[in-house]
């Protein structure tokens, strides 16, 4: 199993802001996989790189960030590794 990483972490690895990291997670992008006792999210690098090269290909396709969302989700459950995206209001 994959170490679960904190929001700073994310940004290194893939090299955007922390409000980037907030946008695609509050879009449902990239999911939480838990939370620190302090409350810090936690997320699967693996899991947000993945994410990460899949949306900087479909945004350079010219897709809004509903379309890219769309498309993740049929492509995952196509491969049957549909994760539940969750939406904040």
């Amino acid at each position: 199993m994959t170490k679960l990483v904190k929001r700073k972490d994310i940004c290194r690895l893939v090299g955007i802001s922390p409000s980037k990291v907030n946008f695609y997670t509050t879009q449902g992008l990239f999911p939480l996989k838990g939370r620190t006792r302090g409350g810090y999210g936690l997320y699967d690098p693996d899991t947000i790189l993945a994410r990460f090269r899949r949306i900087r290909e479909l945004k350079d396709d010219r897709l809004t960030i509903v379309e890219i969302r769309e498309r993740i989700i049929e492509e995952e459950k196509e491969r049957g590794q549909f994760l539940e995206l969750k939406f904040d209001d």
